[in-house]
């Protein structure tokens, strides 16, 4: 006869019948016999009833409900603090970039225009990246794609250093950018799911991280840059926090939750594309985006071309990012206040009026300001274009968000390699850059146009 196990509330034990029995009642808990006197009668029976056959070698508590309760809190925190991680990371490329392309350029011997590739090649990857995770989600888990993602960002990042040509570079650019749309949108999902009772909070503080890996990023790279360090070991460095960042991802138990299907339904996407106000939405997105990009990615090497504007250059992308992150918690407490069209339309106008007066200005103090005041503007757009898309596609608001991000990772492409372009002509970056106020403009006038109809 083997062994036999005792469990309740409060223990659980076994029994072997082939040695002697042993004092029961020091086992039973006082607390038992004084407020369920009739469990206690049942556990002792039984206990003496084994104790004819055997003895009770091993007698031991159970877990506390609450404790476990507390130690899956706490690993849902340390997954959700890896989602912002991660976000936080990819950030870092992103604002440390417009502070690396004038190096880039000097050592593949290119202009603005022909830097400016790098562009589409990143945003164009990212937009594949954005489309493909919602269907690999949906078949391999967020945890198999977020890795994935992780891992080609890596791959992206580690090329992109090491490439003896330009050409080469833009693949690596390319593999990087879809790493990166992988990233953000699955650990964004990811995250807000861990705690469904605190989403928005959640959320929150993904873009907050976000937003302080792009403000901390510029600053940091410049000061390397200037002090010698070369442009292609800060790639090989952040391809090597990267891999730190997909082994501590792997280590994590992620189970596989259940949700709304992610992917694209293409269906539903080829009715609502013959919708004009989703077609709007879209159309606003791809102008905010391309508006956004090409401000804070040309801006250093606008502040080259200012007097004494390049002391300055390093910090104008902290300057823009800390705004936008700030910009973000006061847009939030604006909503339910505003209606969602009329709030982007007063913000898209007076980012077109910030970011032109910026351009007006040769005193880099003052074009800083200014700076300052198109990040807080442009913050909320983003997101509360999303919003409203939402509210107008609320039973298909998957595909419908899908669609808008992917159609605005289009504008990242098309306004900043403009920009770059037109630089190279009797325009300058001047002139460039006002197709920064025009795409605000357009964004507010769309709004307009939704607003009316």
């Amino acid at each position: 006869m083997g062994k036999r196990f005792l469990s309740g509330p409060n223990y659980s034990g076994s029994i072997d019948p082939n040695k002697p029995a042993a004092a029961i009642p020091s086992i039973i808990p006082k607390v038992l016999l004084r407020n369920r006197p009739s469990q206690a009668r049942e556990g002792i029976i039984s206990l003496y009833k084994a104790s004819s056959a055997g003895r009770i070698t091993s007698l031991s508590r159970t877990q506390n409900p609450a404790a476990k309760g507390t130690t899956a809190q706490q690993k849902r925190g340390v997954l959700a603090a890896t989602c912002c991680a991660v976000l936080f990371l990819y950030a870092v490329y992103l604002g440390a970039l417009s502070v690396l392309l004038p190096f880039i350029a000097a050592t593949f011997r290119l202009g603005p225009a022909a830097s400016g590739r790098l562009f589409p090649a990143s945003f164009l990857g990212f937009v594949a990246g954005v489309l493909a995770c919602g269907y690999l989600s949906d078949r391999w888990g967020r945890k198999a794609v977020l890795l994935g993602g992780i891992a080609v960002y890596g791959a992206g990042l580690f090329l992109f250093g090491s490439a003896p040509t330009f050409t080469l570079a833009l693949l690596a650019s390319a593999l990087i950018g879809v790493g990166s749309g992988a990233m953000e949108t699955v650990a964004s999902a990811l995250a807000s799911d861990l705690f469904p009772e605190r989403r928005a909070f959640i959320l929150n503080a993904t873009q907050i991280a976000f937003g302080a890996g792009a403000a901390f990023s510029p600053t940091l790279a410049h000061r390397l840059l200037t002090a010698g360090t070369d442009w292609r070991t800060l790639y090989l460095g952040l391809a090597a926090v990267t891999a730190l960042l997909f082994v501590a991802l792997a280590a994590q138990p992620v189970a596989r939750a259940r949700h709304g299907a992610e992917a694209l339904d293409f269906a539903v996407l080829r009715r609502v594309l013959w919708q004009p106000a989703f077609v709007a939405l879209c159309l606003a997105q791809a102008l905010y985006v391309g508006a956004e990009v090409g401000f804070f990615s040309w801006m250093p090497t606008y502040f080259q071309h200012l007097p004494q504007g390049a002391a300055w250059k390093g910090i104008v992308v902290t300057v823009f990012w800390v705004a936008m992150t700030g910009g973000r918690i006061v847009s939030g407490a604006l909503v339910g206040r505003v209606a969602l069209v009329r709030l982007i339309l007063l913000l898209s106008v007076a980012a077109a009026v910030s970011s032109t007066l910026a351009l007006l200005w040769t005193s880099p103090l003052v074009v800083l300001g200014f700076v300052a005041v198109t990040g807080l503007c442009f913050s909320g757009i983003f997101s509360l274009i999303l919003a409203e898309a939402g509210e107008r596609y609320p039973q298909n608001a998957g595909t419908v968000f899908g669609g808008v991000i992917a159609v605005g990772g289009l504008g990242g492409v098309v306004v900043p390699w403009s920009v770059g372009a037109l630089a190279a002509t009797s325009l300058g970056w001047q002139g460039a850059l006002g197709l920064v106020p025009v795409a605000a403009l357009g964004v507010g006038a769309v709004m307009l146009w939704l607003e009316r109809n």
